[in-house]
């Protein structure tokens, strides 16, 4: 964040949308139109240092900017199952130390050995410690001093990361602002003897908005399903790494990824208009996840001044793009043809931080009733994108479950047609995890064929993968563009 003399972290604000919807042909139809639009968030830092700057909580007086403290949870496996093989533990804690060092002094720092409990391996009671090179080395040799065992519950490591964390001062307290991270490392997925799935569920939502976590996963043997639920409920991203010797660039990166997010406090506003009913709100890139409002005020329903008021929480942000998925239902007037008309007004705000930041103006979603079918047959190329982004997450869900059950014409048919729409959609990550599944014979009408030989592994990764999205207009050659009616 910065103070009044240096350069401003900017936040933008756009929305993309078609804004005609066909007249309803049936008179007194009860049943609303749906308008879609991509509300797109982006934080950018004019003039700001280079990146080899970033490390300090505090920079100089001529900086003029003071950063958020950074509080961090390393959360390692160390159940009986990261000895087999033992380059797999060896691997791990060299990943944490390379995390560690990315730790700029004066960060807060734990680290948390995960197991069926979750034991503290630094500092040696429950608490944070402060980063600096003594903390770090006695950090790293309490790592390696801790003995692996147990299975695993993965919902008690991240409830004794909220514990940790609840240490802190609660934001807008007055005190130093903190950006709340866990990083979590594992080879294999839950037991039933430790913790269910209701366990494990509960256990995420109460870490909900509290801190956010990125996950990764080594090995074969973790169940995505859990990894997913845990990046998707704190904010985070998943990672699934095959060869060891990655892991610690892995865990690296996403530990530095933590400290440039140093924009906090960023809460996303929709004013529906009255007789406007929200149906969904989403995160569609980098990650897509459902998403629920903080808070909603519904004083201007009660009184018929307007519609509800919903409140997001963005958290941390650092030099990057998000883009959200809307959808409101509006009823039809009859009297409205042909005028333009707001449904929401979506406001970005940041609280007491906004004196900190160049904030964007607020934004409408509108819409008008047209019987023109050029007009409302058009389809914009944001939500046409992400809808073909989760159309490809749908169709190879599909082609896992039928390769699940042997089904591999099925799998093939559907594989051809998550590479026809990862080539539409510019999803290059994705077409390098279907090339572990399929041989491409053409590559424009989507027909493969699948490998002889296909390792869990690269199945689960490309599960993953397309759990992430890419940006609008990075369509591949060859690639028919998104489109079609709405």
């Amino acid at each position: 964040m910065s103070t009044g003399s240096g350069p401003r972290a900017r936040v933008g604000l756009e929305v993309s949308q078609v804004v005609e919807l066909p007249r309803p042909r049936l008179p007194g139809s009860a049943e609303p139109a749906r308008m879609y639009a991509v509300l797109t968030v982006t934080v950018r830092r004019p003039g700001a240092a280079p990146p080899d700057a970033l490390g300090a909580n505090e920079r100089g007086p001529a900086a003029g900017v003071r950063r958020p403290r950074l509080a961090e949870v390393l959360l390692i496996d160390h159940s009986s199952s990261m000895v087999i093989p033992p380059s797999r533990l060896a691997a791990a804690r060299a990943a944490a130390v390379s995390a560690l060092a990315k730790l700029p002094d004066g960060a807060l720092f734990a680290l948390v050995a995960g197991g069926d409990k979750a034991a503290m391996i630094y500092p040696r009671r429950p608490g944070l410690a402060v980063a600096h090179a003594e903390s770090r080395a006695a950090a790293e040799a309490a790592l390696y001093d801790c003995t692996p065992g147990g299975g695993t519950a993965m919902g008690t490591w991240l409830e004794r990361a909220r514990l940790l964390f609840r240490e802190l001062p609660a934001a807008g307290s007055g005190s130093a602002d903190y950006v709340r991270h866990a990083l979590l490392l594992t080879d294999g997925k839950n037991e039933p003897g430790y913790e269910s799935p209701d366990d494990l569920r509960a256990r995420v939502e109460r870490c909900a908005r509290v801190f956010d976590c990125d996950v990764v996963g080594i090995g074969d043997a973790w169940e995505t399903e859990e990894l997913l639920l845990i990046a998707g409920a704190l904010g985070g991203r998943i990672r699934a790494v095959e060869d060891l010797t990655r892991l610690p660039g892995e865990l690296a990166a996403l530990t530095g990824r933590a400290v440039e997010r140093d924009v906090t406090g960023l809460r996303l506003r929709l004013y529906h208009r009255a007789g406007v009913r929200p149906v969904s709100f989403e995160q569609v890139h980098p990650t897509r996840t459902g998403l629920t409002p903080a808070h909603v005020d519904v004083t201007g329903v009660s009184t018929g001044a307007g519609g509800p008021v919903e409140e997001y929480e963005l958290g941390p942000c650092g030099e990057e793009t998000r883009a959200y998925l809307l959808c409101v239902a509006a009823p039809y007037d009859p009297t409205q043809l042909g005028k333009e008309l707001l449904l929401t007004e979506v406001e970005i705000d940041a609280g007491e931080q906004a004196r900190h930041l160049e904030l964007p103006a607020p934004q409408p979603v509108l819409m008008r009733w047209t019987d023109d079918a050029d007009l409302y047959s058009r389809l914009d190329p944001q939500v046409a994108h992400y809808q073909h982004e989760e159309e490809l997450h749908r169709t190879f869900e599909r082609a896992c479950a039928e390769l699940k059950r042997g089904a591999r014409e099925s799998a093939e048919a559907l594989l051809g047609t998550a590479w026809r729409l990862a080539g539409e959609t510019g999803d290059t990550a994705m077409r390098d995890h279907l090339r572990r599944l399929v041989r491409v014979e053409d590559t424009g009408r989507g027909t493969v064929r699948l490998l002889d030989h296909i390792a869990r592994f690269d199945v689960e990764a490309a599960r993953i993968q397309s759990s992430m999205t890419v940006l609008p207009g990075a369509r591949l050659p060859g690639a028919r563009p998104p489109g079609g009616r709405r």
